[in-house]
């Protein structure tokens, strides 16, 4: 009887790890960056990745445009300093970051936003990119483009 007790309470505990694992939406392992010769008209690009455990706070940020994000950026990191998680870098054109240094409790975050400072509107929309594991993101000379590493064969030249 006891061994059955415990098989079912191992089963249990597995249930609930596969069931938590499942709920987030964070499954980043890697993120990339290329920046191509002419990206942003030829200046620096400054990006900033939120790791955000709230899910109130995410349809609060979703309304802010790249600029909006870099202006408020103090205010909001202050205000909800226990729900965000920033890894923030700026990259000049024609250089390559391999591995970005991600925050230590990244893997915590649900949702993962992406927000850059580009001159052209185009390229200030905000990236949802909790759901890439292997992401890289290939700054070109108006936008962003997001390219999932798994599927390589995705990757489109030219255009």
């Amino acid at each position: 009887m006891k061994l059955l007790y415990d098989a079912i309470k191992l089963i249990n505990v597995s249930l609930l790890v596969l069931i938590l694992s499942a709920c987030s939406s964070n499954t980043i392992k890697n993120i990339q960056v290329e920046a191509l010769a002419d990206c942003n008209r030829n200046m620096p690009v400054a990006m900033d990745i939120l790791f955000i455990e709230d899910k109130e706070l995410v349809s609060l940020l979703s309304d802010l445009s790249g600029p909006q994000w870099f202006t408020k950026k103090e205010e909001l990191l202050i205000r909800y300093r226990q729900k965000i998680s920033l890894a923030s870098f700026e990259i000049v054109p024609l250089s390559i970051l391999p591995s970005l240094q991600l925050p230590d409790n990244y893997s915590d975050a649900e949702h993962v936003l992406l927000f850059a400072n580009y001159l052209a509107s185009s390229g200030q929309y905000i990236g949802e990119i909790g759901s890439y594991q292997q992401l890289k993101i290939r700054l070109e000379r108006e936008r962003y483009r997001l390219i999932d590493m798994r599927d390589i064969d995705e990757i489109a030249y030219g255009n």
